[in-house]
């Protein structure tokens, strides 16, 4: 078998995560096998908006990272998302891939908000009907990717690519019995979740939303005055599960929890109902992921809110995971699949 191996970088705002996969490039999604796992807390405000803006912090981080987990190899996939990554529904002519992707700074500045000539621009097609191709056109600013790149080269680490954040999620996730129909996967990080609905394990649409599990924390101290570590505790006790009645910090908790929670489930349930608008079908399930989707509560009150049945992300019944991965905690399992959907890239 053509096997290979490559660890998926997941560069978060408050950790990386790196995940070392064995797999065969000819058929990832049967032979993939998760090898190896790491994660790091960062240097608070070194990576913002899942852009890198103190890469020698970062740097730093990586090489530890990779001296104590001790990583079959140093190439890497690094994973990008963002609210400055545009991602846009576009149709073009048909034409070779290549060609295609080749035009697109010629073709696209009137579908996007950035400059083209500062731009990382990329085309994910979908289908192909009556002389056209739809699908997802990408533009990534050079700063970031650069920012981010540069990081990884100055931790002696060799960039094999970089790929979207969304894209990395459907891949890790969007298999076994969700490759067939159409899911919605909402993975909550700490500063922002990303959004996506897959048909047949293909994006179909994304959206980066800018609420996640830290900036709940953050209300919650701010409105409480009370330092964050007590927030976050107060906000693992708390959650959607208890109201507080007769206990101000719980019930001032719990409102807040509740608060950003139905704003995040109202941006959820426009994204689906603009696909299901759009395409004629609808979502039948949900997948959550990310450690801020632990957070108690918030899958029963996605399901129930939406009136779709929900679930956690599952890497346990996708993928093979050998000895020394065994001992992933849960939340390491929730907040992986980006980076092993990252590694999966170098087979695509």
């Amino acid at each position: 078998m053509a096997k290979t191996q490559v660890v998926g970088l997941d560069i978060g705002d408050t950790q990386l995560r790196a995940v070392e996969l064995a797999m065969d490039t000819r058929d990832p999604f049967r032979s993939a096998a998760i090898q190896r796992y790491a994660e790091m807390d960062l240097v608070p405000d070194s990576v913002r908006d899942g852009e890198v803006v103190r890469g020698a912090e970062v740097a730093d981080a990586l090489k530890r990272l990779w001296s104590t987990r001790r990583f079959a190899t140093k190439d890497v996939i690094i994973g990008l998302g963002g609210q400055r990554v545009v991602v846009r529904e576009a149709t073009f002519p048909a034409a070779p891939l290549d060609a295609l992707r080749m035009s697109l700074p010629f073709t696209v500045q009137d579908m996007i908000m950035v400059p083209v000539d500062q731009s990382q621009l990329d085309f994910y097609p979908l289908a192909e009907t009556d002389g056209k191709v739809s699908g997802l056109l990408v533009a990534a600013p050079n700063e970031v990717v650069q920012h981010n790149v540069d990081a990884v080269l100055d931790a002696g680490l060799r960039p094999a690519g970089v790929d979207l954040g969304a894209f990395a999620l459907t891949r890790a996730l969007a298999r076994g019995q969700f490759q067939q129909g159409i899911v919605g996967i909402v993975d909550v990080g700490a500063d922002m979740t990303t959004l996506v609905v897959a048909q047949g394990g293909q994006p179909m649409i994304m959206r980066i939303l800018p609420t996640g599990g830290r900036l709940i924390t953050d209300q919650i101290a701010r409105t409480l005055g009370i330092p964050a570590p007590r927030a976050e505790q107060l906000k693992i006790e708390v959650a959607l599960m208890n109201p507080g009645e007769g206990n101000e910090p719980a019930h001032s908790t719990f409102a807040v929890v509740a608060e950003k929670c139905q704003a995040l489930v109202e941006q959820v349930a426009r994204t689906f109902s603009f696909y299901a608008q759009s395409s004629g079908q609808s979502v039948g399930h949900v997948l959550i992921s990310g450690r801020g989707g632990m957070l108690n509560g918030l899958g029963q009150y996605i399901s129930t809110a939406l009136r779709l049945p929900a679930s956690f992300s599952a890497l346990d019944s996708n993928f093979t995971i050998q000895k020394p991965a065994q001992a992933m905690t849960p939340e390491q399992r929730m907040s992986l699949p980006v980076a092993v959907g990252l590694a999966m890239g170098v087979a695509k």
